[in-house]
């Protein structure tokens, strides 16, 4: 052993393949985000960028914002680069939500990047559960 420690790594973000279409799967993904207080604002055809938390409460208290502390992400909804083959394959859509490895450190330094990450890893799973609740089958894997 040469002396350096493995860490696994830790996931930037998270791709839900989702069986159903944009048209089905987009306006969930919006829902899931609005309903929790999250803004969204769009950066072009299935991307968009979501928030929540005060900036000027993080700004001053920094980690210690509680629950208003400052969160962004992207959110991408990207179709299959091959159709499904054959004319009873579902269609999938996979939504990655990216949240990045320095996430909060900004603001909150490293306790901030860990408060930020499990919020993430937190939503993600909550937006995974709430898309298999709507009826749709989903697939995570870590970005």
């Amino acid at each position: 052993m040469n002396g350096t420690r493995s860490v696994d790594p830790v996931p930037e973000g998270t791709a839900l393949t989702v069986v159903g279409g944009r048209r089905t799967i987009d306006p969930l993904v919006a829902r899931f985000f609005a309903e929790r207080g999250w803004s969204a604002h769009e950066r072009g055809s299935g991307r968009f960028i979501v928030e929540t938390g005060s900036l000027r409460r993080t700004v001053l208290l920094g980690a210690f914002a509680g629950s208003r502390f400052r969160l962004t992400a992207l959110i991408e909804l990207l179709e299959p680069l091959q159709p499904p083959r054959g004319a009873d394959a579902p269609e999938t859509v996979e939504v990655r939500y990216r949240w990045g490895a320095g996430a909060g450190r900004a603001l909150g330094g490293s306790i901030g990047r860990a408060r930020a990450a499990r919020r993430h890893r937190e939503t993600s799973l909550a937006l995974e559960r709430y898309l298999g609740a709507a009826g749709h089958s989903v697939h995570a894997r870590p970005l």
